[in-house]
């Protein structure tokens, strides 16, 4: 009784049998009888929810893919800091209302298309394309999925994927709304136009007196100057200690040694015997003694073999030159059969020769300075406790920064955006997180909290506030001058525009007309375009323009660049004859029914969610909240 057991637990077939019998207690709710767990849900919907354990353990697999600024790896507190932590809540609580929907109409995926979506993804596939529980259980713990978790995400993706093909199915667009909608975007259009400049205009006069006052007057919410806050700072970070950082030789060589395969070495290359097979089969009946080390001429049922040298690009299937050159592939081993064209290819890996050490001398200082910056780090980390110290015993700015040994930057007064009142901005003021929302929280006189993220921090005091004021009108008579002139420029620029329109519009004058008496040329399109054609990189407003105009001929005047109107007149356009149409409506009608399909599933979403009781654990899911900031 045993033997047959044994050997049917050897075949092929038996990860499937595996793989059917772990799916399906997933369906019957069997998926934590190794681990526990608080079973708290977070949300829920009919059978479905979704525990804390569940959500975390999706928070830590999303986090796997995000970094910050610097390229780090993302805190589960920082992630909530930035809104994901709420966003995946939003996600899972439409999942498991979708998802229960699902259920109560029968639509769910079932077990056996789950099992036959895991047993055909090539990445659980050994070398010869056969399910491999072993590589099955190892990817998925390597990217941090228990099987029972990596199951139920599948299901609930093919469920949506389900849910989602229901309202295109019964979807079919009217030939003649594809052909309209294939009119429309398939239309062509030519333009020429010429730039009409402010510059070009005659100089406006001087304002007077009247004028400034009632500009004044009109602009008084413009002119009021902001409160401002002049600002000391200590900027602390661990840039500061690098000078102080000694890299010795030893630890330069011992970073090259631990680090030369993995950065410093260049790819290997690999030498193979490729084996092409008439078909699959006939290729899988040969393994054998491929694997047993046969010479190439013995396989008598390949078609060709050869021996090649070189690197990946020498395989023209992907998944095999994946595997030929892939980090842990032995000499040896065998992989395939793959197909190429209407063959099947086994590849025999027979030797690696590795590739080219960069020597250590070109390497030297980029290692140096790596370790003088993880050096400095440590420093960083280190100075902070006396900072700290100098903070509580009552220390003033000048006392903190000349006992950790950094110096104190002062700014002019600033408003809440950083600004000062000619313009100007100071880096380490807007780029230090939330330092100016803290100091509009404090007195005159008094310290912000030290505050920072990893490698920086912050200490700034208030030295002083210059309050909000509305200046006196000789004190911004310039300011008035400028602004009334730009304002005249602008009324002339725009009134010169629509004078040229008009007398083109009319018949009297012509655009080339309108250019010569501005000294400027008339400019074309190299060649018409469609609504939707931006390899030209025209701008929005005269394609929307081109394609508003009724007849060729018709002129419009928009503007361009600053101090510019551009004069653009409408030279052809040509509409799609009837057999191409036909072809265009073809895409058409794909993209309405697209479209419509999108429109049609939000609608029905509104519907699932009337259907469907959703019940969400608010408090549960903020006690997960507050549980992040502790858990680092």
């Amino acid at each position: 009784m045993l033997t047959p057991l044994r050997n049917m637990l050897r075949s092929p077939w038996a990860g499937g049998i595996f793989l059917i019998v772990i799916i399906s207690m997933a369906a019957w709710g069997v998926t934590d009888i190794f681990t526990g767990g608080s079973g708290r849900s977070l949300v829920s919907a009919g059978d479905r929810a979704v525990s804390d354990r569940v959500f975390d353990s999706t928070l830590e697999r999303v986090l796997r893919t995000q970094t910050d600024e610097r390229g780090r790896s993302m805190t589960k507190e920082e992630a909530m800091g930035r809104g994901i932590v709420d966003r995946l809540y939003q996600d899972l609580s439409r999942e498991t209302l979708l998802t229960s929907y699902a259920d109560k109409q029968g639509i769910s995926a079932t077990t056996g298309a789950i099992a036959d979506r895991i047993r055909t993804d090539p990445l659980f596939q050994d070398t010869t394309g056969v399910f491999d529980p072993l590589r099955y259980s190892q990817l998925l713990d390597a990217n941090g999925y228990r099987e029972a978790d990596y199951e139920a995400d599948l299901e609930a993706e093919m469920t949506l994927s389900r849910l989602q093909r229901v309202p295109i199915e019964g979807l079919k667009v009217p030939t003649a709304l594809a052909r309209l909608q294939a009119a429309y975007s398939g239309e062509l259009r030519g333009a020429s136009w010429f730039i009409l400049e402010e510059s070009q205009l005659p100089e406006v006069t001087e304002p007077s007196e009247e004028e400034l006052l009632a500009l004044y007057e009109s602009r008084k919410d413009f002119l009021r100057e902001p409160e401002r806050r002049g600002i000391s700072l200590i900027h602390l970070t661990a840039d500061d200690f690098i000078s102080a950082s000694e890299v010795t030789e030893d630890d330069v060589l011992a970073f090259y040694e631990a680090y030369k395969s993995e950065r410093y070495t260049g790819p290997d290359t690999r030498t193979f015997t490729e084996f092409v097979f008439p078909s699959e089969s006939i290729a899988r009946g040969a393994l054998g003694r491929i694997a047993g080390g046969a010479a190439a001429d013995a396989i008598e049922t390949a078609l060709s073999t050869q021996e090649r040298t070189g690197r990946r690009e020498l395989i023209a299937n992907d998944r095999l030159a994946d595997q030929v050159f892939s980090p842990g592939a032995q000499e040896g081993s065998i992989h395939g059969p793959q197909p190429v064209g209407d063959q099947y290819v086994v590849i025999r890996l027979e030797s690696i020769t590795p590739g080219d050490a960069t020597p250590l001398e070109d390497v030297r200082e980029q290692i140096e300075t790596e370790l003088a910056r993880d050096l400095a780090i440590g420093y960083f980390y280190d100075a902070l406790p006396q900072f700290d110290d100098l903070l509580g015993t009552g220390a003033d700015l000048e006392g903190i920064a000349e006992g950790i040994g950094t110096p104190v930057l002062s700014f002019a007064p600033v408003d809440a955006n950083g600004v000062t009142k000619d313009g100007r901005r100071f880096l380490p003021l807007v780029t230090a997180p939330g330092l100016l929302q803290m100091i509009y929280a404090q007195a005159e006189g008094q310290n912000t909290e030290r505050f920072g993220e990893d490698e920086s921090t912050w200490l700034a005091r208030v030295d002083s506030i210059v309050p909000e004021r509305l200046p006196a009108f000789e004190e911004v008579r310039d300011t008035l001058i400028e602004t009334w002139k730009q304002d005249q420029k602008a009324n002339q620029l725009q009134a010169a525009a629509a004078e040229i329109e008009a007398l083109i519009a009319s018949g009297d004058s012509t655009l080339d007309q309108e250019a010569a008496k501005y000294a400027t040329s008339v400019e074309s399109l190299p060649r018409p375009i469609t609504r939707t054609n931006t390899d030209l990189q025209m701008p929005r407003p005269l394609i929307l323009g081109m394609f508003a105009a009724n007849e060729e001929g018709e002129t419009f005047a928009t503007a361009g660049m600053q101090n510019q109107m551009i004069i653009m007149q409408v030279t052809s356009i040509d509409r799609p004859a009837d057999e191409t149409l036909d072809i265009l409506a073809q895409s058409s009608a794909l993209e309405i029914q697209n479209g419509v399909a999108e429109d049609l599933f939000a609608a029905y979403v509104l519907g699932i969610s009337t259907d469907i009781e959703l019940n969400t654990n608010g408090a549960a899911f903020e006690a997960y909240k507050r549980s992040l900031v502790t858990e680092q």
